[in-house]
């Protein structure tokens, strides 16, 4: 078979192909050129977008007085971001300005924000910031928190404050800012904390702070915030303190606030609010601390109270209460403080308060509770503070008394308490006042108080006691009070009672003491305030005109402590003048 001819070379297509070679290699010189000469478009845009950051600092720090722009000495020709307070991003964006507690003193008119556009956390808290706040802080759309407190910041809260969307923290507590809060506020919806407190603000709290629904805190407490609590507040369910006390808000508690189950401080004292507690506050089972005191709240102490088993402190004090202290009250364990006085509260205290063995204070005093002190009170043996004066108390104190190991303080004045002064009261060591005047006591004063070292105040005046001062009272060394008067008190006064060398008052009058005038009483050289004879019945007066004739010229030197008036009141009562 003849073979096929040999098919000719096609020239022109390996033409083609040497031409595109040729081309492609002329070109990529010019390629590679210009890729170069675009690369650095990004780095030097940084760099202006840095310079204009850097320049705003440094504009700012021009602008605070001296003193500060030396704490700021790092803030130089150096990168920004090595500077002292100034925290960057990747790209050297500034995030954070961060100088609290250094001691700075300006304003913040110079800093402009709008060149801060990446800031993320601006804190420039405790230091002397004065001025107003610029509404040119809404330009910070990336900042998630905000701390300006403890400065002296005046003027109002700007408007724009509420263009801040990604802020979660806001604290401009403890300033002099004034206006109302603005009404914005309700644009922050990712908040979890307001903190304006410690300011002069005035006006209502904007309804729209209801639309808050992250907010965990919200502390507007020592403001002249006036009308009423919103209802709106009730959408808060992530709230967890809400403290608006020392304000002038009027009306009542809004029922809504048994609907933040999640808070655990609830605090409104210092208003002028009225109405009743609302009993939904039994919803509120993880509150620890309630504080509804100095307001002029009325009706009763709702039972519902006795659901906050987490309750730590009940504070109700100084309001318009009636009613009868709830039983429920003893459900409430984990108490520690009760502080139901100056209110209109009747019935008789219940038993069931010895149930809340964790109290250290009880103040139910300034009431009309009648009925004698529970025996139970003896179960409360971390007591420090028992107050129960005035009131209608009846019935004797309890021997269970003496197991309050831990009491400083034993205050039962102006009741209608009865029996003898219990001798158990001796094991209370710890003891600093003991006042028990004003009731029907009987009996003599027990040699057991002599082991209250611990004493600086004893009253037990206006009481139908007998029987003499007993001369253990020599122990309390610590005593600046000493008030018996009016009572039914025999025998002599003890010599002992000269070694109470911290005594400013001693107040005896209206018994029947008999004996001599101890001359031990001179080593009382802190007296101002001497009641000692008037009113006794048969004291030897010898010893006192000899110490008067021996002490004139040093009473002269020292009329300031009350001596002169002292000795021309016993003379007079002896009539030695004239």
């Amino acid at each position: 078979m003849a073979s096929q001819p040999k098919r000719a070379p096609n020239f022109q297509a390996l033409h083609s192909i040497i031409i595109f070679v040729f081309v492609i290699m002329i070109l990529i010189p010019f390629v590679s050129s210009s890729d170069s000469a675009v690369a650095p478009a990004s780095p030097a845009t940084n760099s202006v977008a840095k310079q204009s950051e850097a320049v705003a600092l440094l504009k700012w720090k021009a602008s605070l007085d001296n003193q500060s722009q030396s704490l700021l000495s790092s803030w130089n020709e150096t990168s920004h971001c090595t500077w002292v307070g100034i925290g960057c991003n990747h790209a050297s964006k500034v995030t954070n300005l961060t100088l609290d507690s250094i001691g700075l003193r300006g304003t913040l008119s110079s800093l402009n924000f709008s060149s801060l556009p990446h800031l993320v956390k601006l804190d420039l808290s405790n230091n002397f910031i004065y001025g107003t706040i610029p509404s040119q802080i809404g330009s910070l759309s990336r900042l998630a928190s905000l701390n300006a407190s403890i400065n002296h910041l005046s003027g109002t809260i700007p408007t724009d404050i509420g263009m801040l969307r990604s802020l979660v923290e806001l604290d401009l507590s403890t300033n002099n800012l004034t206006g109302s809060i603005p009404a914005s506020i309700e644009n922050l919806r990712n908040l979890t904390m307001l903190y304006i407190y410690e300011n002069s603000l005035s006006g209502s709290i904007p309804q729209g702070v209801g639309l808050l629904r992250s907010l965990t805190e919200l502390i507007l407490y020592k403001n002249n915030l006036m009308g009423s609590i919103p209802a709106s507040i009730g959408n808060l369910t992530n709230l967890t303190a809400l403290c608006l006390y020392e304000n002038s808000l009027s009306g009542s508690i809004p029922q809504e606030v048994g609907l933040l189950r999640s808070l655990t401080n609830l605090e409104l004292t210092a208003n002028n609010l009225t109405g009743s507690i609302p009993t939904s506050i039994g919803n509120l089972t993880n509150l620890t601390m309630l504080y509804f005191h100095r307001n002029s709240l009325s009706g009763s102490i709702p039972q519902e109270v006795g659901l906050l088993r987490s309750l730590a402190k009940l504070v109700l004090y100084k309001n318009n209460l009636t009613g009868s202290i709830p039983a429920s009250i003893g459900n409430l364990t984990n108490l520690t403080t009760l502080y139901l006085y100056e209110n209109s509260l009747s019935g008789s205290i219940p038993q069931e308060v010895g149930l809340l063995r964790s109290l250290t204070g009880v103040a139910l005093s300034t009431n009309d509770l009648t009925g004698s002190i529970p025996a139970s009170i003896g179960n409360l043996t971390n007591l420090t503070g028992l107050y129960l004066y005035e009131n209608s108390l009846s019935g004797s104190i309890p021997q269970e008394v003496g197991l309050l190991r831990s009491l400083t303080e034993l205050i039962l004045y102006k009741n209608n308490l009865r029996g003898s002064i219990p001798a158990s009261i001796g094991n209370l060591t710890n003891l600093t006042a003991l006042c028990l005047y004003e009731n029907s006591l009987s009996g003599s004063i027990p040699q057991e108080v002599g082991l209250l070292r611990s004493l600086t105040g004893v009253a037990l005046s206006m009481n139908d006691l007998t029987g003499s001062i007993p001369t253990s009272i020599g122990n309390l060394t610590n005593l600046t009070g000493l008030y018996l008067y009016e009572n039914s008190l025999s025998g002599s006064i003890p010599q002992e009672v000269g070694l109470l060398r911290s005594l400013t008052d001693l107040a005896l009058y209206k018994n029947s003491l008999t004996g001599s005038i101890p001359t031990s009483i001179w080593n009382l050289t802190n007296l101002t305030r001497n009641h000692l004879f008037f009113e006794n019945k048969a004291l030897v007066w010898v010893e006192v005109i000899e110490l008067i004739k021996a002490r004139v010229a040093f009473c002269v030197t020292r009329s300031g402590n009350g001596w002169v008036v002292w000795l021309l009141a016993v003379a007079s009562y002896l009539r030695l003048i004239g």
